[in-house]
């Protein structure tokens, strides 16, 4: 029998509540808003966020945070209960080691903008004459082609973007970027070294870090001259135009709250043997991070109507992983102590990068249970960071490293996790038994789950793998092929796995009943 991952850890479950609820507020919660470019979608967006959140992310995170609790096993020996899935960890593990590579370019922007605020003044004050394109000065129409200086600045002189695309490949190596880069992955692995209970530790400066900015940024915000425009611009009637923004929504919520990607099983399985505690910690967890990431979606709404403001017509802001940066600069640069601001809110963003990049290292690092690996488990973390580094040096920390970072967080990052949910709520509902599993719960904590969550486990894998299907046909052609691979590269273990202990089980089987 598989051992616990680290048996009665903590002595009380304050510290352990608190890691669950700090996987929810993290540089996601902070940095990824798909619509934040577009004021017309973003309240549409984050309504649909919040109701896809109640039914179908709330229980999919109580059920992963469960299934750890009972297993007291890793990502992929939780499914020990049910052998034909095992594929879904396998699916877990890869899902968590894109997102892994997608923070570590994030942290290294992060630390960029950290490094570049230390001046006598704010280098995206104005713009710059050697920028191109050219660079437009604030109050007077943006004319087209051109950029706000927190936007050219960043572009320019932090990514050196090429502004072609990937046509040409991904262009030079980018050397301020990759020096960030590998100080981000040192430090990922210094966390990381010292296995949760020590990462805990850690997670109360982050959480009053974040929170604090959030607050202040909140109270700054409401004083810029354009910031309600996200209200009286936004159009509802883009909930009827499509399913792309029904598909967002969804997959925004998993994304957000970690599912699908290993890191609340793991969470789960150091849980301490104590009773009434699952539920209260799921709801806290939520409450948390709709709290930290609607707040923080908001005050980049609030920060991006003021911009329209200066420019009267148009910001020109990309869709993407660079939005939110960029309005985060441009943000700071409109309240007096512009310079301690910014620092402030990149050294979080940085912080918070560092700390979920951190988290999902040790996610990975939890499939290795055997006595054997335990005892080299250094040399095994060591190889991890030393190959996301030098994957993301040659990818991320190229010319063309934004185009990569916005091809994982749209494709490999994010479409995955709703089928991947649906198995799991498959497997547990009709494979192993909704009863059992619950018994089980009650077993190990105490509580029974509620009606709500049952339903919603019961009825959830119907509508997920519909819109998940339905979004194949809506691929723009020319991403199919690139966007597929990863995609498929992520589920086809689900599959791979369930055929062959079908025919295993099938054979065997057909073995004994001969030999009676």
């Amino acid at each position: 029998m598989t051992e616990s991952l680290i048996q009665d850890r903590w002595t009380n479950n304050i510290s352990y509540r608190q890691l669950v609820i700090s996987s929810c507020i993290g540089i996601v919660q902070m940095w990824w808003h798909p619509y934040i470019y577009d004021l017309k979608r973003l309240v549409p967006f984050l309504f649909l966020y919040n109701v896809f959140s109640v039914f179908f992310a709330y229980p999919a995170f109580y059920m992963e945070l469960a299934l750890g609790i009972v297993t007291k096993k890793g990502v992929l020996n939780c499914w020990d209960m049910a052998p034909v899935a095992r594929g879904i960890g396998v699916a877990m593990i890869i899902s968590c080691t894109f997102m892994a590579l997608s923070l570590g370019a994030v942290s290294a922007w992060c630390l960029a903008l950290v490094v570049h605020s230390i001046h006598s003044f704010l280098p995206w004050l104005h713009c710059a004459s050697s920028a191109h394109p050219p660079c437009a000065a604030r109050h007077r129409p943006l004319p087209k082609g051109s950029e706000t200086p927190a936007q050219s600045f960043f572009f320019n002189f932090v990514l050196n973007l090429k502004r072609d695309g990937l046509q040409g490949g991904l262009g030079n190596v980018v050397s301020e970027l990759t020096v960030y880069y590998v100080i981000s992955w040192v430090l990922v692995y210094f966390v990381s070294c010292k296995r949760i209970y020590s990462y805990s530790k850690l997670v109360l400066f982050k959480d009053l870090i974040a929170f604090f900015v959030i607050v202040s940024s909140a109270a700054g915000v409401v004083r810029l001259k354009g910031s309600s425009r996200m209200f009286y611009e936004c159009d509802w009637s883009v909930l009827y135009d499509g399913l792309q923004i029904w598909r967002d929504a969804l997959e925004y919520c998993f994304v957000q709250m970690a599912l699908s990607q290993g890191t609340l099983v793991m969470l789960g399985s150091y849980c301490p043997k104590q009773k009434h505690m699952l539920a209260n910690t799921s709801m806290y967890a939520f409450a948390v991070s709709k709290l930290s990431c609607t707040a923080s979606a908001l005050i980049l709404g609030a920060a991006h109507g003021a911009l329209y403001k200066d420019y009267d017509n148009s910001t020109n802001i990309w869709k993407g992983s660079s939005s939110s940066l960029i309005i985060w600069a441009d943000y700071v640069t409109r309240i007096p102590g512009s310079q301690f601001w910014s620092v402030l809110i990149f050294f979080t963003l940085f912080v918070l990068s560092i700390s979920s990049t951190a988290l999902l290292v040790q996610t990975i690092m939890s499939t290795f249970t055997g006595r054997l690996v335990r005892k080299i488990t250094w040399a095994f973390l060591i190889l991890i960071c030393v190959l996301f580094c030098f994957i993301g040096i040659i990818t991320l920390c190229t010319q063309g490293g934004m185009y990569i970072l916005n091809f994982l967080m749209t494709w490999p990052v994010s479409k995955p996790r709703t089928p991947i949910a649906a198995f799991v709520a498959i497997v547990i509902t009709y494979v192993y038994g909704q009863t059992t599993f619950c018994e089980d719960i009650y077993f190990a904590v105490g509580e029974y789950p509620c009606v709500f969550l049952r339903i919603c486990w019961a009825l959830a894998p119907v509508p997920l793998l519909i819109f998940f299907v339905s979004g194949i046909a809506s691929w723009p052609l020319a991403d199919i092929v690139a966007g597929w691979i990863p995609v498929m590269l992520t589920l086809v273990p689900v599959a791979v796995y369930m055929i062959f202990y079908l025919v295993f089980k099938f054979r065997v089987r057909n073995i004994v009943g001969t030999e009676k």
